[in-house]
């Protein structure tokens, strides 16, 4: 069934009027006809089932649902190359994630000059994913940082994935509360750097005997997560 995200609230509503971009979706890209049932959810995290009526749809009934993980997680997410990096954020919000953070590191091949533009574009990404998946939260991406501001998004665990520590892991079941990890872009951290990070209070950790693509290390820690709190 399909879902939508909405702004304004729903709660004690009986109806409200599709915005454009849904309308067109539901009538023009799925063909949908009245009666056609969809899920919206506002901005307040509610999820109602509707259905279709011309432009508008009609609250049939508030739905609870558990769609997300019980433990909060940011990724500061090194920018790679442009389709890597949209596919990262495609696949972590499936996989539950709070929280993407764009990190432009010192070995970063991308640029950014239009910030901007381009946080709209991740947004985007992640708003689609999110729909898609049926979750009813769309991850937070606030904005694109360097090394100065790693502090801002520490949690309670806080580690870096670093391939030249091969000793130390992450022990997933011992997480609680939230969490924050740090992946690096292609050719890795620069020495410096990851000690800026270690320094800053992140736990230098190994992802396995195999070193992982960028794009591949991020999942990698968020299906782990996943595996142990809804296995």
């Amino acid at each position: 069934m399909q879902q939508y995200f909405i702004e304004g609230n729903l709660k004690d509503k009986l109806s409200f009027t599709l915005d454009d971009e849904i309308y067109h979706h539901l009538y023009h890209v799925l063909r949908s006809n009245n009666d056609t049932l969809f899920r919206i959810v506002d901005n307040g995290g509610s999820l109602f089932l509707c259905r279709l009526d011309g432009k508008r749809g009609i609250i049939v009934k508030e739905l609870e649902e558990k769609r997300e993980l019980p433990i909060e997680v940011t990724v500061i997410l090194s920018l790679i190359k442009n389709e890597r990096f949209d596919f990262c954020l495609q696949k972590l919000t499936e996989l539950g994630i709070k929280r993407i953070i764009p990190y432009q590191a010192k070995r970063s091949i991308i640029k950014i000059k239009d910030e901007e533009s381009k946080l709209r574009r991740y947004r985007k990404i992640c708003k689609e994913a999110a729909e898609q998946s049926l979750r009813t939260f769309i991850p937070d991406i606030p904005e694109i940082i360097d090394l100065s501001k790693i502090s801002q998004y520490k949690s309670t665990f806080n580690y870096l994935a670093y391939e030249k520590n091969d000793s130390n892991y992450i022990h997933y079941q011992k997480l609680h509360g939230s969490l924050t990890y740090v992946i690096g872009p292609e050719g890795g951290f620069e020495e410096d750097e990851a000690m800026t990070f270690i320094k800053n209070g992140f736990e230098a950790v190994s992802l396995g005997r195999r070193i992982l693509r960028a794009e591949t290390a991020a999942l990698y820690v968020m299906a782990n997560i996943g595996g142990v709190f809804e296995g």
